[in-house]
């Protein structure tokens, strides 16, 4: 049997180890290795029956942003309890107002079930449950307390720690495989039989300069060893989901649109009845590119965008505007798309003249602080109708169709806002019994629409590819969708 050099090497190192116990890859070091010939040798000599190569897998749990907060500041129900236990009661505007609209619906959700429920709205001070509750949430506290030092936790804390990892991003896992490697006693019999030897697997120029090739063996080759066997590759289930999502559109007669990653500030807002003054502009909200190349728009672009900006500045027949300031150079800023509708405005005015359904599945950005829920790059899923038959019942219809097709049957059309359409709806949807925000969606306002030139309406909806894949493979993280767990990604499996 012929190994290679750094076969030889990590065998004649696990042979001559005084611990005949299995050691960690990243421990091989002393063979004089790199950590990747190291992997690529041990897979090898497992292969020859040289060495055994155990594979174990761990779940490691860390602390959230939110969990580190929580730490540090106080959940948000201890904060409210603590609140409400010097007040002696609290009505819920007043906690809103303390406390911010996200820490105080957490903080009224997790105090209700504790008997704390706001009754005509007020929240009242209970000695006997607030002291119940201040127990739970010590112990809480110290599930936290043991997660960030890296101490494993008892059975007494299972509860505690399931419902915490419920809690988005309080706590997040970290899925991690490592290997264990030990010699066999064939690989003991081989390192014995014989010092190790190494041999030239590879002319180079030095080796034949100075001659060195005439003292040393060459490594033979066994042109009938069986290598070794991989798994195909296979889709991404995020490419999965977004092949399943273009047949829906595909087989309701929609046509596909592609747009740009970097868009004019023009076609991203303001072709959206977004003034210039919006706080969606701002660069805590938009990811501005620093350049010294300025967009260079068409003269069909610089007059549509006046006009543009001419309807933000005094409207059309019957809609006031926002009687704001528009500059063209305001327009010229360079962005990465924050959403995926400038498509939808640039083929309609390709496209004026023909009625039709369009959509597309494609990438936009957000200046937003990574968490569980929130990711600073993700998908948008955009499908919009332009016809002289829409109207609010026929985006009601579409919208129950194109659902219903991914599996959701029932759901909820609530009011909302969005600056340009109206009127606007949020689709809510059931999942196990509790209702989740989907996406938006609305008929295009006729300040979007008469700059450039179209007499049908246009209504349009959309939805984020990754919140929807956390539903589909039973997720509770969205980071969890770009992590390269192997065996998840070889394995996964659709939620129905």
């Amino acid at each position: 049997m012929e190994i290679s050099n750094n076969e030889a090497k990590l065998l004649y190192f696990l042979y001559e180890r005084k611990d005949s116990q299995p050691i960690p890859l990243e421990e091989c070091g002393g063979s004089s290795l790199s950590e990747e010939e190291i992997r690529s040798a041990s897979s090898w000599l497992k292969m020859k029956g040289l060495v055994d190569l155990d594979e174990i897998k761990e779940v490691k749990y860390e602390l959230g942003e939110e969990g580190k907060k929580y730490l540090e500041q106080g959940f948000p129900e201890e904060n409210l309890l603590l609140l409400v236990k010097d007040r002696g009661e609290l009505s819920i505007d007043s906690v809103m107002e303390i406390m911010g609209n996200s820490n105080a619906r957490i903080a009224i959700a997790q105090a209700s079930k504790f008997g704390f429920a706001p009754v005509k709205g007020k929240i009242i001070w209970d000695k006997g449950k607030g002291s119940t509750f201040l127990e739970e949430i010590n112990m809480r506290k110290q599930v936290l307390k043991l997660i960030d030092s890296g101490i494993p936790l008892n059975k007494q804390y299972e509860r505690l720690f399931e419902n915490l990892v419920k809690r988005g991003d309080v706590i997040y896992s970290r899925k991690k495989t490592r290997w264990n490697l030990s010699i066999t006693e064939k690989g003991k019999e081989y390192a014995a039989s014989a010092p190790m030897k190494l041999s030239i697997g590879e002319l180079t120029p030095q080796i034949l300069i100075d001659g060195s090739w005439k003292d040393r063996e060459f490594r033979k080759y066994d042109l009938n060893l069986q290598g070794k066997h991989f798994d195909r590759a296979g889709r991404h289930p995020l490419r999965y989901l977004i092949n399943e999502i273009r047949d829906i559109f595909l087989e309701m007669g929609f046509m596909e649109m592609s747009g740009n990653y970097i868009e004019s500030t023009g076609w991203n807002m303001d072709s959206l009845f977004i003034p210039q003054d919006h706080p969606a502009r701002d660069m805590q909200d938009t990811f501005y590119l620093s350049t010294k190349h300025k967009v260079i728009f068409s003269k069909d672009e610089e007059k549509l965008f006046k006009k543009f900006g001419n309807v933000q500045k005094n409207g059309i027949k019957g809609y006031r505007g926002y009687a704001v300031e528009w500059s063209l150079k305001e327009s010229e800023k360079l962005v990465l798309r924050t959403h995926t509708t400038p498509n939808t405005i640039r083929y309609l005015s390709k496209y004026k003249d023909i009625e039709g359904g369009y959509f597309s599945v494609e990438k936009v950005f957000r200046h937003e602080s990574v968490d569980w829920k929130h990711l600073a790059e993700f998908h948008q899923i955009e499908g919009a109708v332009h016809s002289k038959d829409t109207s609010l019942a026929t985006l009601k219809w579409f919208l129950k169709y194109f659902y219903a097709q991914l599996g959701f049957k029932d759901i909820r059309l609530a009011p909302s806002y969005y600056p340009y359409t109206e009127p606007s709806m949020d689709v809510i949807v059931k999942i196990n019994g509790k209702e989740v925000e989907l996406g938006g969606s609305g008929i295009f306002r006729p300040e979007v629409l008469k700059p450039l030139g179209i007499k049908y309406p246009v209504m349009a909806w959309g939805m984020g590819l990754e919140r929807l894949a956390l539903i589909y493979y039973g997720l509770n993280d969205l980071r969890q969708l770009y992590e390269s767990d192997i065996d998840w990604l070889r394995n996964f499996k659709i939620r129905t």
